[in-house]
């Protein structure tokens, strides 16, 4: 048919991926109508290695999310909500900004209408849903993956994708350079070897004792100097880590094909997804999607003040030293720890729906420290 997608591929990955049976998950949507909103932040367009550094910061996530709901949209009055949220009259759109105008997650959670949108938010028939991208994360996992591992287990993978990204983020701006000097994401073939090595010289250079997952990583970084060959850092655009964004908006049309998908505009995404002749699903059209004006759909202004605050939540996550969760959640005063609970239950409150509601491409370490903090979250008075 031309130049179509099949977004079936998105669905296929997903279950050859998965560390769990997800077929019950993924007939809640089958069996029922709903409906997506999105919105996004740190969205740059394109990812590419520049003479200094990434064109973007490392530590904020591209992030496309929202809301969703089952069946017919919930009775939401737009003035009825400037009213709970104590928003000026003169406000044509509800914006995360006049929610909260913090730079930082933790002094968000201070503000009062944070809480009035959370404590609303939980109780309403709306969940939340999103998906994000850690960009150093999502630059180097190919590194991993262009080594021969069949053998391994996913967890067995992931725990050395995690390691790997530990590794750049302690060495960071030798390992930036180390990209730059070989070409990234094209590696040579004659260069397969010595750049391996190089990653392997920054696991050398502690005098400590390695650790046994760091072990792993350097005897996997060996076996990888032997190849002749990588598929997924040969023949990609020059300095280029990600050309565009568009897949990451038809990744959730591929999971979710019954539902209807609504996102605001986003001129470069449309415009590549009207390169396709069109969208299949199981060899038929899929057109359940659209890009509105969010002025015009309260819930993608909804969704516009939940991804903004996700976003400040992962670049808190991205920069948390892991040791201290628990002193930081002791640190917090009663405010703060009364609106990280609801965001936490807010969370719960989707995974409890659908494990699928929420997908994070980041580091291991860094999902588990997420889980850490929320699980506190929930238990705190």
């Amino acid at each position: 048919m031309g130049n179509s997608m099949d977004l079936t591929v998105f669905n296929e990955l997903l279950l050859n991926n998965q560390f769990m049976d997800i077929s019950d998950d993924l007939k809640k949507f089958q069996n029922q109508t709903s409906s997506f909103y999105y919105d996004e932040t740190n969205n740059i367009r394109k990812f590419w290695l520049d003479k200094q550094d990434f064109n973007a910061p490392i530590d904020k996530d591209f992030i496309l999310g929202g809301v969703m709901h089952f069946g017919d949209a919930p009775p939401i009055d737009f003035d009825s909500i400037k009213i709970v949220l104590r928003l000026q009259k003169s406000v044509k759109e509800i914006k995360f900004r006049y929610i909260s105008k913090s730079a930082d997650f933790l002094d968000c959670l201070k503000e009062p209408k944070v809480r009035i949108f959370l404590g609303w938010l939980h109780q309403s028939e709306l969940y939340v849903h999103y998906s994000n991208i850690n960009n150093l994360y999502y630059a180097i996992v190919d590194i991993i993956d262009d080594i021969n591992m069949k053998a391994e287990t996913i967890e067995f993978i992931d725990l050395m994708k995690n390691e790997l990204y530990k590794l750049a983020c302690k060495n960071y701006p030798e390992f930036y350079k180390l990209l730059l000097t070989y070409n990234y994401p094209n590696i040579d073939l004659q260069s397969i070897a010595p750049f391996y090595q190089e990653i392997i010289n920054f696991i050398d250079r502690p005098i400590t004792e390695l650790s046994m997952e760091l072990l792993f990583l350097r005897k996997i970084l060996v076996s990888a100097k032997s190849q002749n060959e990588m598929v997924f850092l040969q023949n990609n655009p020059e300095n280029t880590i990600i050309e565009d964004y568009h897949l990451f908006y038809l990744r959730p049309l591929g999971l979710f094909p019954t539902s209807q998908h609504i996102f605001d505009h986003e001129y470069l995404v449309e415009e590549l997804f009207s390169q396709y002749d069109s969208l299949l699903y199981n060899n038929s059209i899929f057109n359940n999607y659209s890009f509105v004006d969010s002025k015009e759909n309260l819930l993608i202004q909804i969704s516009d003040c939940v991804v903004g605050l996700i976003g400040k939540h992962l670049n808190f996550i991205n920069n948390l030293n892991h040791k201290n969760i628990i002193q930081l959640i002791d640190s917090l005063d009663s405010v703060q720890r009364k609106n990280l609970k609801l965001f936490a239950q807010l969370l719960e409150k989707s995974e409890n729906i659908s494990k699928l509601l929420i997908h994070s491409s980041t580091s291991l370490e860094h999902r588990e420290a997420e889980a850490a903090i929320l699980q506190f979250a929930l238990i705190l008075d």
